[in-house]
């Protein structure tokens, strides 16, 4: 069937993205093992994905992403001192500090799936998660609820003073330190769900 056909050429294309993106270290390492585990199964590829991380970015007005810049950015915990050293980068526009939980978009090949794969998330506590588009293609997202994102100065000036940034960098640290345990969790449960789910036809 076409749809069937759909399914496998999107796959093929995403793994050749995602094999590409390994050898020029492009992915996570933190989160290679549950894609390689999701990309083995017949139901299920994915697209894109993130560890996690904690940014320090500078904005020239809210909403305005295109001309945002990265001052900072780290796919673990981080002190003060990588903070303010990153901040010094900082010229003109808004400092934000941004901390996010990890993020997998997965393409699952019926409905059925994607609602299983959905309620496996949940359960491990990617309480955010949730099915993105019935199209074509029927993508889930997995997502936690933990974030932070908070305004810290303008035009390379911090407006906080230390213990401030330090109980920002703490709950920073947190969110990351959760999302690790969340993805020990999703990585224990696909391996015994993905070893039973068999292929499902469409």
């Amino acid at each position: 069937m076409n749809i069937e056909r759909d399914f496998l050429d999107g796959k093929n294309t995403a793994l050749s993205k995602l094999e590409k993106a390994k050898q020029e270290n492009k992915v996570d390492k933190g989160i290679i093992s549950i894609l390689n585990m999701i990309n083995k199964s017949d139901n299920y590829y994915t697209t894109s994905s993130c560890f996690g991380r904690i940014v320090l970015l500078e904005i020239p007005n809210i909403g305005n992403k295109k001309e945002a810049v990265f001052l900072g950015k780290w796919h673990r915990t981080i002190n003060l001192d990588e903070l303010t050293l990153a901040s010094k980068y900082s010229k003109k526009g808004q400092i934000w500090l941004l901390s996010q939980s990890p993020i997998i978009h997965i393409v699952s090949k019926t409905y059925d799936d994607a609602d299983r794969i959905l309620k496996l998330a949940i359960l491990c506590g990617f309480k955010n998660s949730g099915i993105k588009s019935l199209g074509k293609k029927i993508v889930v997202e997995l997502c936690s609820t933990e974030r932070l994102d908070v305004p810290l100065g303008i035009d390379g000036s911090l407006y906080c003073k230390r213990d401030h940034l330090e109980l920002l960098i703490n709950i920073s640290n947190e969110i990351i330190e959760k999302s690790s345990k969340k993805l020990d969790k999703l990585r224990r449960e696909l391996k015994k769900d993905l070893s039973t789910h068999k292929s499902t036809d469409i």
